[in-house]
Order: structure tokens, then sequence, then C-alpha cells
């Protein structure tokens, strides 16, 4: 019994409670009919505790190649930051990136899940829609205008995790995380690709110039005098 609690005594001072943000999805933006034109999917970002990186520095040339840098690079970025207990190493990263680093099992490598933005209507709506930045929150048009509206609640997580970064047990769920709210814009989807269709061979056809003027009748797309 005195081994048996001399371990667990052992192991509770490798332990931390730590609370853990849970990222949320922002709010879709939607024409008048409700097809999607702007909506955030799941991706995986990878971060560390740069000091036990370090402190496993045989592994620092597998790890680089996996994030696709250069191991002088990777090892100076992290004794740079070697004080701090969070840096992001790479965001927004395709799975197999993630799923590659995560494979080496680096001692302070983490991933962590993020939301980034797409717009199925590409450069139809750009210029009203505007776009986040990489922590998707709104950097132009209605992406900012409606910031607040779109954005969600993250929730948040009680863990427990051993020194290598690893959650070893989830203690409690501290606040659930709510999506931000679906926005729905009075601009119809065909309408406007119609228009910007129609507006593009005009311009073509024309050689307007970006300083030209162009008369457009958005309800049929037809250009009425440039």
């Amino acid at each position: 019994e005195v081994v048996h609690r001399e371990f667990y005594r052992d192991q509770g001072e490798q332990r931390f409670v730590r609370d853990r943000v849970i990222p949320t999805s922002r709010g879709t933006i939607v024409d008048r009919n409700g097809e999607p034109l702007a909506i955030s999917t799941p991706i995986d970002s990878l971060w560390a505790v740069p000091q036990q990186v370090l402190d496993d520095a045989d592994q620092l040339p597998a790890l680089a190649h996996a994030l696709g840098m250069d191991v002088d690079t990777l090892q100076q970025f992290l004794t740079d930051r070697a004080e701090k207990e969070f840096v992001y190493l790479r965001r927004h990263v395709p799975p197999e990136v993630s799923d590659a680093v995560m494979a080496l099992k680096v001692p302070g490598v983490n991933v962590q899940r993020e939301y980034k933005r797409y717009y199925p209507a590409g450069q139809v709506f750009a210029q009203v829609l505007g776009v986040t930045n990489v922590d998707d929150q709104g950097a132009e048009g209605v992406e900012l205008a409606f910031n607040e509206w779109l954005t969600g609640t993250p929730g948040l997580k009680r863990v427990i995790q051993n020194l290598r970064g690893e959650v070893v047990e989830n203690v409690e769920q501290v606040r659930e995380p709510a999506p931000g709210r679906e926005l729905k814009l009075s601009l119809d989807h065909r309408l406007q690709y119609l228009a910007f269709r129609e507006l593009g061979n005009g311009v073509t056809a024309n050689k307007a110039t970006s300083g030209s003027m162009v008369i457009l009748d958005v309800a049929t797309g037809e250009i009425l005098a440039m």
C-alpha cells in the first residue's frame, strides 16, 4: 500500500488541471432562397509547448520534415519562445499533415480543431461578403458588418493533462459551445451570378477599362449602357 501511495502521488505531481477552449463554427450566410454563400468547415491547427519539444531534440528533424520546415528554423522558433506554454506551429493544415505530425508522438505537440471560412459562390459575391481573418473573425464586407451576429460562443471544458500536454481525463464540461447565427441576405444567388456573368462579358466585348461606367439591369442581368 505504501508503494502504491507513492506511485499515485508521483503521478499526481505530473498531472495538471487545465481549462481548454472548445471551438465553435461561425454562422452561415445564405441568399434569399437559403443557398449557402459562406460556410465554416472544421480544420486542424498544430500547437506546441516549446520547452517540451526542445527536451526531445532527437525528434526535431522528423517534426520539421512533417511540418515542411527547415530544422534549424524550427529549433530557433521554439528556442525564442521556450518560456511560453502555447505556440502555434502551423494553422489550418490539411488532415494528412496533422496526421503525419501527430503520428510522431513528439512530447508537447498537440492538434486543435478550428474552423476556416469557405465561399461556394467564389468571386460572384466576393465584394459583398468580404472575408474573415485567420481567427475566423470578419475583416471586410458583410462578414465584418455582421461579425457580432455571426460569431459563435466557444465552449470550455476542464481536463487533466500530463507533462506531455496530453489529455488523460475529461473532468467536466464548463460551458457548451454555441455556434454563430445564420444570416439571410435579400440577394438572389441566381440573379447575382447572371449579373456577374453578363457584366464580365460586356466589359470584355466593349474593352471597358476600370474607369468605365456600366449601367446594368439587375433584374435581367442585361447591360443597358457603358
